[in-house]
């Protein structure tokens, strides 16, 4: 649909180019008040301007041209499309002018827009913030605008609030006057050219480090009081990133400051606000003393992500919402480059390698969606930020970037970004700029990959490269599963060499190199990998001599295999017994996901059969790891230790471990990557007392971290009474911004699953109301593992074509897909164990 037909969309008659916006938040009631005035052109003479607003009740619209005031005469609301439209006695003239409005509202609590988040301090004392949430079309809650991406313009705020508390916006404090009767009004510079999306402000009783000069940039952490101890993680990481960035892109910060702040309720993980980055707690906040090596992982690569954002996203921005993909795939990829420049060896890009298995699980459904397509509305946007955005998004980039080189990759992101600074863009413009650079048909070959969904399994036989479509299961219906791509494919001979680039499209090619051959070298490719019988007879000795990426590669794929019903469960753990003594995290990770599932699927006389396994796996390294960490150890040992442990603790029965993690609990002994392990193992056993421990932590929790590990812990007791009392915590004692998670993950449950999921729908239209929008979808992460009872999956599918998630279905019928090939693989596998 083109920009005119579109009714979502604005005309183009009047255009705005800088705003002065006056805010006054009374936190108390939870209203605000407030003035707009706006700077626009008027292109056409027209007697009716229509710009975006909801739920703010406005005044009339007063328009100042050439010396003549023109106030409105009525105002028309359209809920469906979210628009005012002021009409005036005469046409206003076309040329520069001054709009004034003025509002009211009130501060939400569904997380978007502006609205209310509190905090209880440490003497039991509950305070308010006022703070923003503008992406994707919520500038419009907070004041009237022009809220599309390619309406850019400056932004100068101005606000109002109560003495004693702090503001923040995206730009510097300019001035800070008291009012003399217990207010102030502070206004901040105004922000270069941008979009409504990026605009912020928060106010509330914060703290604050001291800022830290980053080549000119000054960066703080902002925090609710009593948590400055836990920001250094964050600030170092910070720094890095705008170093990093500048110099990566060849262009300075595009902002003045940096403040990264902490608000106790936020729907996603962090927004990238220019100037004034707001976060979710466990996003920033963390005690690098006590955290796991994820926790830790996790406020790097978000703070990285939204510092990238700064350049691609804030400086230059899409055109339209269906290029959001791009912004959050390639910020996505910058965080993995980025992190692994800032510590090397946690080797990001090997972790990786489960983000984009993990949506290469959802891509071979056929309910996938090609990552760019078509948005109308609002509602359509909302179903852009998923895996596939991210994930797949991140991933394909990555591949482009080691297939044209990373140099070569560097310098066309460097002409795109200094061709299109302060404006906006197509995904083709980017594609554009590669080729211009690379000289390589990039614009073709990542058509075949944006505007198609799915992606090939690429068989290696007999030395040809050969592809086709990969899927989980036939279709039985419509499928989004593409037909054939451009394929960069990387090969290598394990006998040394170079790395053969090719790029594969319908008719097979040759391979030249020398056997054994490894199929998608360095890991990177997005696609699944399959060898013919003589070259996996040729690999099958070298598992050992392969890449630590190209290792978890082959897992990963071995286990959709598996999961797709084309391999068997004995040749899987063939495959795994191949790995060896190596501290990897990702592929061991895999397995253990794969034991999940198959204790999922199999009735009880074959557990210990399935133990055996695990103790056969599992075993060696648990005596070589051991309990605690070694002097020397890398600090990816401790995610393997845990791993390990947790298999041995949970389908492994181990009693001795069991006994262990009980101990640990008992004395609360539980840092770092075993803490949730031992809670996992501990929950699972359903003593007594463990259920109110974990809720009397969980509340006293000494960081973001360790709340979050007992409220997620609650999930993992198989009892009824204790999964209902903890999905009801979900709906009058946990934050919103948590709650779908946790009935998501409760419904995960192998044992109380079930329960869980029938009391979150019996409370749907409760939960839908509560609930912020765009965190709903979690409610469905338990579909997938209800893969033992065919009757209660219809049971479940039924519900959810009944009552549908506007925007976001097609999350839940992934969902749902998944559940019935997991109800395949769970027949097979009782047939194989």
């Amino acid at each position: 649909m083109s920009t005119n037909s579109n009714p979502y969309r604005l005309t183009r008659d009047v255009t705005p180019s800088d705003y002065r916006i006056f805010i006054t938040p009374d936190l108390k009631e939870a209203t605000f008040a407030g003035r707009v005035e706006i700077d626009v052109d008027v292109h056409v003479a027209t007697s009716r301007m229509t710009l975006h607003a909801i739920d703010l009740a406005l005044g009339a619209a007063t328009v100042t041209s050439g010396g003549t005031a023109y106030r409105s005469n009525e105002i028309v609301n359209d809920e469906t499309y979210e628009t005012a439209t002021f009409i005036f006695d005469q046409a206003l003239p076309t040329g520069s002018a001054v709009v004034e409005i003025a509002f009211t509202g009130v501060l939400n609590d569904l997380l978007v827009g502006f609205y209310r988040s509190t905090f209880v301090d440490s003497e039991g004392t509950t305070h308010t913030i006022a703070t923003t949430q503008f992406e994707h079309s919520d500038a419009r809650r907070a004041f009237p605008c022009w809220d599309e991406p390619s309406f850019k313009a400056t932004y100068q705020v101005n606000l109002t609030v109560p003495t004693q508390l702090a503001a923040y916006s995206n730009s510097p404090v300019t001035s800070d006057i008291d009012l003399g009767n217990g207010q102030r009004t502070v206004s901040f510079a105004p922000t270069m050219k941008m979009s409504t999306y990026l605009v912020a402000f928060v106010v509330g009783p914060f703290e604050e480090t001291a800022a830290i000069d980053v080549d000119g940039v000054p960066l703080r952490v902002v925090f609710p009081p009593g948590k400055g101890h836990l920001t250094e993680l964050a600030l170092e990481s910070g720094a890095f990133a705008l170093r990093f960035f500048a110099e990566y892109f060849d262009i300075a910060y595009p902002g003045d400051k940096m403040d990264m702040v902490a608000i106790p309720d936020f729907a996603f993980g962090a927004m990238e606000n220019l100037g004034c980055i707001t976060y979710r707690e466990t996003a920033l906040l963390v005690d690098s003393s006590s955290a796991s090596l994820a926790e830790k992982k996790r406020v790097a690569e978000v703070v990285a992500h939204e510092i990238a954002h700064m350049w691609f996203g804030d400086l230059v921005t899409m055109e339209w919402w269906e290029g959001i993909w791009l912004n959050e795939a390639f910020a996505t990829f910058m965080q993995v480059l980025c992190t692994n420049a800032f510590r090397p060896q946690w080797k990001m890009w090997v972790g990786f390698g489960v983000d984009r298995d993990a949506a290469l699980q959802i891509d071979g459904l056929h309910s996938t969606r090609p990552i760019e397509y078509e948005v109308i509305s609002p509602d359509d946007t909302r179903g852009m930020f998923d895996i596939l955005t991210y994930e797949k998004g991140g991933s394909v980039l990555r591949m482009l970037e080691q297939y044209l080189g990373e140099q070569v990759f560097r310098d066309g992101i460097r002409h795109y970004l200094s061709t299109h600074s302060y404006a906006n863009t197509v995904t083709t413009d980017l594609w554009d700029a590669l080729e211009e650079v690379s000289g390589q048909p990039v614009r073709d070959l990542m058509n075949t990959w944006i505007l198609q969904g799915g992606h090939p399994l690429v068989t290696l036989e007999n030395g040809v490269l050969s592809q086709q479509p990969f899927a989980y299961a036939p279709s039985s219906g419509a499928s989004a599963i593409g037909d054939s791509w451009l394929v960069p494919v990387l090969t290598r001979s394990l006998l040394g060499g170079e790395t053969s680039r090719h790029l594969l499209a319908k008719d097979p090619i040759t391979v030249s190199d020398s056997a054994p051959v490894v199929l998608n070298a360095g890991g990177s490719g997005v696609f699944r990998s399959r060898y013919g019988a003589a070259e996996l007879a040729q690999i099958a000795g070298h598992v050992g001599e392969l890449e630590e990426l190209e290792r978890a590669t082959l897992i990963a794929d071995s286990w959709a295999s598996l999961f797709a019903g084309q391999i068997t469960w004995d040749a899987f753990i063939a495959t795994a017994r191949g790995l060896g003594d190596q501290d990897e995290p990702t592929p061991w990770a895999t397995i253990a996901t794969a034991i999940d599932f198959a204790h999922r699927a199999i009735d009880e006389p074959q557990r210990p059969a399935l133990s055996k396994v695990v103790h056969e796996l599992f075993d060696h390294q648990f005596e070589r790891l051991g309990w605690d960490g070694r002097e020397g150890e890398s600090e990816l040992t401790p995610q393997m230790r845990a791993i390990v442990i947790g298999a041995l603790g949970t389908a492994g029965e181990d009693l001795s471990i069991r006994a262990e993690a009980i101990r640990r609990f008992e004395s609360n002994f539980m840092n770092g990557d075993l803490a949730r392990t031992i809670l996992r193992i501990v929950a699972n056993q359903n003593r007594p007392g463990d259920y109110e421990t974990f809720l009397e932590r969980y509340r006293n929790a000494a960081s973001p971290q360790e709340e979050q590990r007992y409220q997620w812990g609650l999930a993992e007791f198989p009892d009824e009474t204790t999964a209902l009392d903890a999905a009801e915590k979900c709906f009058s004692e946990f934050r919103n911004q948590d709650a779908p998670i946790v009935l998501g993950i409760l419904s995960r449950n192998e044992t109380t699953g079930p329960s869980v999921w029938r009391f979150t729908t019996s409370r749907w239209a409760e939960a839908v109301e509560k609930f912020p929008p765009n965190t709903l979808t979690a409610l469905a992460l338990g579909i997938p593992t209800f893969i033992r009872d065919a009757a209660f999956a219809d049971q479940v599918e039924q519900f959810h074509a009944q009552n549908t998630l506007s925007g976001e279905q097609r999350t839940v019928d992934q969902q749902i897909e998944r559940m019935r090939i997991g109800l395949t693989f769970a027949d097979a596998v009782r047939r194989q164990i």
